[in-house]
């Protein structure tokens, strides 16, 4: 058993430092390739060292982990205040369908609700309050 495993590992120990080589084909075209090219001028190429293992890493930051981003402080705070204005939307509908009846569309012209319409317009404010208020 422990003769298979070492052979096992012997043979993708040598597959691994298989051999890279460049060569130019006959148009101009380079080519990199693990074979051998037949016929062909090539240069052997070598594989580049293995990095050091106490080498420190290229991206080091000089700021403790939990200093906060000042890009993502900013970002919050301008989310809060869109959740903010969008809450104040969200109570001032609520409070308009449930006192009038009558509403402008888009355009501007007065329109009459009907309780079914008037009942669904009160749902969806009340949704957007739960979703947009703390």
């Amino acid at each position: 058993m422990r003769i298979l495993l070492l052979t096992a590992m012997m043979i993708f120990a040598s597959s691994a430092f298989a051999g890279l080589y460049k060569w130019v084909d006959d148009e101009g075209n380079v080519h990199y390739s693990q074979k051998r090219p037949a016929n062909q001028q090539f240069e052997r190429l070598k594989a580049p060292p293995a990095a050091p293992e106490n080498e420190t890493p290229l991206f080091q930051s000089n700021k403790p982990a939990d200093a906060p981003n000042k890009a993502v402080a900013e970002e919050t705070a301008k989310n809060k205040k869109i959740r903010e204005e969008n809450c104040a939307q969200a109570k001032k509908s609520l409070a308009s369908y449930q006192i009038y009846r009558r509403v402008r569309d888009k355009d501007g012209n007065v329109i009459i609700l009907d309780d079914k319409v008037r009942a669904t317009q009160i749902k969806r404010a009340k949704e957007a309050i739960s979703s947009y208020c703390d």
